[in-house]
């Protein structure tokens, strides 16, 4: 008997971009992508953090639009990315007695983890995610799942991804206007580690750094967890505004001098460029450009390294470095990046065992979306119901209307 087809979706709500992915699920082994979507974020966010509910929920609308239409499925939930320099991850450590000889059960794990966090995780603060790093019973340490284990104590070791709850919840409530429900909000980077590292990786020890428009998130994984999440608050935006404004140009201009004309290897070159751009001739020097551009990536990746020093990470990580994210297509990003974190870096390209329309989005910045929905897969919260209705018109009206 045929398997009955269930649906996985990610959405990947960037300051500058929604992108949405849409899987059919028949098995492990049969994961395919049926559609995809993106839509311009015109307004409401700023470096991650929603500002205005109706811009991202517009945009969010309209590529779940596309999805639908082009898989026949209604997408009603979702995994939803959340961003900004408010994620961050810390270390906790708890210890409870374990009352019963018959073996350590979910609950009593749930209660060790509330314990290690009580006084840990301030009120304005939203837990997102709690991964265990490590269980100690009894003096024994190493336990990797104590479930059904005997022991008198038990000790955690764990690592808790947390954000401000305004933030969280503004990002809900534009989903919600939307008319999604989210079923889990994961961080960005964290997201895209699923869809572009192997358990291999994840065992030695990685980073996946997320090269978005306004932010830089990274994810340091070891022994097969995550470590340490941090995010630096300045992405390839800054690149086209800086360039914006030492030209004289506006962004439209400086935007596709950035990509046309920049490779990250800033080789001297002494050359002058002229361009046409929206029936008007722009000159400038190649080598300025790319004055301009390094500057700004040094900040960046600096910054990177700093994160990866606080996680106590810089350097030792065997399987280095992966990039994704839009701002990860630029022309030699990945040799400048392993310049100045010193370790192998590698542009990260989702997709690898997928089906479908996969070709389509083989590209860093799709890497979320996809591991978004992979993840919604993993734990199990997949969907079987197929658009027999169509879905409810968007409106903000509701959301906003006054009270009389």
């Amino acid at each position: 008997m045929e398997e009955q087809s269930k649906y996985a979706f990610g959405i990947d709500v960037g300051t500058e971009n929604v992108r949405a992915v849409a899987l059919e699920i028949r098995g492990e082994e049969d994961i395919k992508v049926i559609a995809y979507g993106e839509a311009e974020n015109k307004k409401g966010m700023r470096k991650g953090i929603v500002t205005d509910l109706s811009g991202p929920a517009e945009a969010t609308d309209k590529a779940l639009k596309t999805v639908e239409s082009m898989s026949g499925v209604n997408v009603d939930a979702a995994y939803v990315s959340i961003n900004g320099s408010h994620i961050s991850s810390e270390t906790v450590t708890g210890m409870i007695a374990v009352s019963s000889n018959e073996g350590i059960t979910n609950e009593e794990l749930n209660r060790l983890e509330d314990t290690a966090m009580s006084g840990r995780i301030t009120s304005n603060k939203q837990v997102l995610d709690v991964i265990p790093l490590n269980y100690t019973l009894d003096g024994q340490s190493g336990i990797r799942q104590p479930l059904g284990m005997v022991a008198n104590k038990i000790e955690i070791v764990a690592n808790v991804v947390s954000g401000l709850t305004p933030s969280v919840d503004a990002l809900g409530r534009a989903m919600a206007a939307a008319n999604l429900r989210v079923l889990r909000f994961m961080p960005t980077s964290v997201a895209a580690a699923r869809a572009v590292l192997s358990e291999k990786q994840l065992e030695n020890g990685a980073c996946v750094i997320d090269f978005g428009a306004s932010t830089t998130s990274v994810a340091v994984y070891d022994e097969g967890d995550l470590q340490y999440i941090g995010v630096v608050p300045a992405g390839a935006v800054n690149i086209t505004k800086d360039l914006a404004i030492s030209l004289e140009l506006n962004t439209d201009a400086a935007e596709e001098i950035k990509l046309r004309y920049v490779t990250a290897d800033f080789a001297p070159t002494g050359k002058e460029v002229t361009m046409r751009h929206n029936g008007e001739t722009i000159s400038f020097k190649k080598d300025e450009v790319n004055e301009i551009v390094k500057a700004r990536l040094v900040d960046i990746f600096e910054h990177v390294a700093e994160h990866l020093e606080r996680a106590g990470y810089a350097q030792k990580l065997p399987e280095g470095a992966v990039l994704v994210g839009a701002g990860a297509n630029m022309k030699g990003i990945a040799g400048f990046a392993k310049e100045v974190l010193k370790m192998a870096t590698r542009v990260g390209v989702p997709g690898n065992g997928l089906k479908g329309v996969v070709e389509d989005i083989e590209k860093p910045e799709y890497a979320t979306a996809i591991g978004l929905a992979l993840s919604m897969a993993d734990d199990g919260k997949t969907s079987g119901v197929e658009d027999e209705k169509e879905k409810k018109p968007f409106s903000l009206f509701g959301l906003f209307k006054k009270k009389k």
